[in-house]
């Protein structure tokens, strides 16, 4: 697969994990926040690491994507652990936009789509 395609689809299921956290807030699912907070646990993540590593990628993006998709999770684990302790609003702040999750998330995916230009 040519990378602009394994970008795309890099997003995309960054896009479907976000969709499990807005999930998990509302109590459709349940989430554990050590899993959560493992960057390579995801398909994204078992991407970059393998991948990414071997694509096109020169070192310095490769190494910066690695740790944005890794801050990325470590918020995530943050998140998870607050609404288990019952910190719902906690937790619903940080997945704002300008919260901790959006803040990563975002951080992360525009780093991506410069990838892809």
């Amino acid at each position: 697969m040519a990378l602009k395609q394994e970008i795309d689809q890099a997003i995309e299921d960054h896009a479907a994990w976000k969709a499990r956290f807005r999930d998990f807030i509302n109590g459709k699912i349940e989430l554990d926040a050590a899993t959560v907070g493992k960057e390579n646990l995801c398909q994204f993540g078992q991407w970059i690491e393998k991948e990414g590593e071997r694509m096109l990628l020169p070192k310095e993006v490769h190494d910066e994507i690695f740790s944005l998709h890794a801050e990325f999770h470590r918020v995530a684990g943050t998140v998870v652990a607050k609404k288990n302790k019952g910190d719902i609003q906690g937790a619903q702040q940080d997945l704002a936009s300008k919260g901790a999750f959006g803040r990563a998330s975002n951080a992360l995916m525009q780093r991506m789509l410069k990838i892809k230009l």
